[in-house]
């Protein structure tokens, strides 16, 4: 006899006490509010980031900082090397990796004994670097440094974060991964790196010109920027600068 296994799919309760005949997506929002009530339970959102290979075997991307040598091993990149620069030798042949036609960026030398040793092609995902991008538009010129802690409290968060609506799974959730990493190592004194999120999906249905937009505050085309961002602070969409 084939044996059935449980059903995991929506539908109403039964055999359920006073959640019997609930539909399963409000029951548990019941049942939450009854557990809160009594004082054994609460609601709770958790996010699970899941493993992600940031390499890619391909040419566009952030060079992986790592040496191999067959005395050593895998040796990383000394900070004051880095950062690693794509090579501009390279052949793009439709197959295999890029960098491996640039023998000068192959072959290097092993930052521990000064053998003969070979860099990593990987690069990394543009995932990874667009995760925290933004904060090096607050210190664009710093070469000592990735961004300078000062300014990257002044200028973030963003107050508004546009893009598409696969984002608020994906990017959003690694951007603030980094962003809560860089705060446990004492790079930044906030954990959030954006205020609002608005998906482009939502905007393209809504504001359908920037002519529509301006209607919807009130305004025009002969309206000044000064103009237009007093109103975007007006409805919030915008943060005021402390007086």
């Amino acid at each position: 006899m084939e044996k059935k296994l449980p059903y995991t799919g929506k539908g109403t309760l039964v055999n359920s006490g006073e959640f019997s005949g609930l539909d399963s997506e409000e029951a548990k929002k019941k049942i939450v509010e009854k557990l809160e009530k009594l004082g054994l339970g609460r609601k709770k959102i958790t996010y699970r980031l899941r493993d992600w290979n940031i390499s890619r075997q391909r040419y566009w991307g952030t060079p992986i900082p790592v040496i191999y040598c067959d005395n050593c091993g895998i040796v990383p990149v000394p900070e004051e090397d880095l950062p690693v620069k794509l090579p501009l030798d390279v052949k793009f042949t439709g197959h295999g990796n890029p960098l491996e036609t640039s023998e000068e960026f192959v072959n290097t030398t092993c930052p521990k004994c000064g053998g003969p040793a070979k860099r990593e092609t990987d690069t990394m995902d543009t995932f990874f670097d667009s995760s925290w991008y933004f904060l090096r538009y607050t210190d664009p010129k710093n070469d000592k440094a990735p961004f300078d802690k000062e300014k990257a409290n002044y200028w973030m968060p963003v107050d508004i974060y546009i893009g598409g609506i696969e984002h608020a799974v994906l990017h959003l959730l690694y951007a603030r991964f980094f962003e809560k990493f860089l705060k446990d190592l004492g790079m930044v004194d906030y954990e959030e790196p954006f205020e609002r999120l608005i998906t482009q999906g939502m905007v393209l249905k809504k504001w359908v010109s920037i002519r529509k937009l301006l209607e919807k505050l009130g305004l025009n085309e002969n309206s000044t920027v000064g103009e237009l961002l007093e109103k975007l602070k007006e409805g919030g969409f915008l943060k005021r600068e402390n007086s």
